[in-house]
């Protein structure tokens, strides 16, 4: 009976491991989301450095507008091999996840079940290559910025430990409060499924927006005109300092110590892989 207990107790003590373990190198698998959508399978790219083993720290990297995942994980490679983490590029074609709404805003439009969202499938993904990290670092540049932005605020009980924006164009502003003028969802939390308690979680997490007037990103969607983003700003940069500034005031609102940062990109960082290396610099230092 005691070797039966004893037998038991280690079969409970020992770790889970990753269903899908990141082999060293360049590699890539069909991800089939049983607890999100398991008719669209994302193809996930990964790289994983020589000196990483698979408990290395992960980071995600969420494309543009082109949904270019495999160029992404590319932008990540020499920041990874020197910093020692993985690199997790998930492609949400745009055959799967049509348009802005199923990838900028998480497909969450009329979508009740939060596990069905775009943004879960980045939580069901980290399970399946989770090898005891304790959470992960995101990073999103323009379209994928806008995806990690709102992740954080839709999506607050996510596990990232960083959540690095790159230019986005414009931005799910931090009001939940339906008399203070704001437009609604998706340029604010009125009408969407978050709220007051979604926002405090939100604003108290480690969020680095980083902005630029010369990302030369073509999809409109991602530098939207119209008169509801143009009064958030009319340059990224502008957007992106009034995104903090109520966030600022928000936090003092709330009484909540805010996490996020802005850092101004240099006038060099002009496309998406200047944009990763800018991220990379502002996790890691040059």
């Amino acid at each position: 009976m005691k070797t039966l207990l004893l037998a038991i107790a280690l079969v409970i003590s020992v770790p889970a491991y990753s269903a899908t373990p990141v082999p060293s190198g360049r590699w890539s698998f069909v991800f089939t989301d049983a607890k999100g959508r398991p008719d669209r399978p994302i193809r996930v790219y990964t790289y994983r450095p020589p000196k990483c083993d698979s408990t290395c720290p992960i980071l995600f990297a969420m494309s543009g507008a082109k949904r270019n995942a495999y160029d992404y994980l590319g932008f990540w490679e020499l920041a990874a091999d020197r910093n020692r983490f993985i690199v997790i590029a998930p492609e949400f074609t745009a055959e799967r996840w049509p348009r802005a709404a199923a990838y900028n805003l998480g497909d969450v439009e009329g979508q009740g079940n939060r596990e069905k969202w775009a943004y879960s499938a980045v939580e069901h993904i980290y399970d399946e290559v989770w090898d005891g990290q304790k959470g992960y670092m995101i990073y999103g540049h323009s379209a994928g910025a806008q995806f990690v932005q709102r992740m954080s605020i839709l999506l607050p009980d996510n596990r990232a430990t960083v959540m690095i924006l790159g230019n986005p164009g414009w931005f799910m502003m931090p009001e939940w409060r339906k008399d203070k003028g704001a437009e609604s969802n998706p340029y604010s939390l009125i009408g969407s499924p978050a709220g007051e308690a979604d926002l405090k979680k939100a604003l108290a997490r480690r969020i680095i927006v980083l902005v630029g007037d010369n990302d030369n990103e073509p999809d409109p969607d991602n530098l939207n005109q119209n008169a509801a983003v143009k009064k958030q700003g009319d340059t990224r940069v502008d957007r992106g300092e009034n995104f903090i500034k109520a966030a600022t005031s928000a936090a003092q609102d709330l009484g909540v110590k805010l996490g996020w940062e802005l850092v101004e990109m240099p006038p060099t960082a002009q496309d998406a892989a200047a944009v990763a290396k800018a991220a990379g610099e502002a996790l890691y230092g040059k």
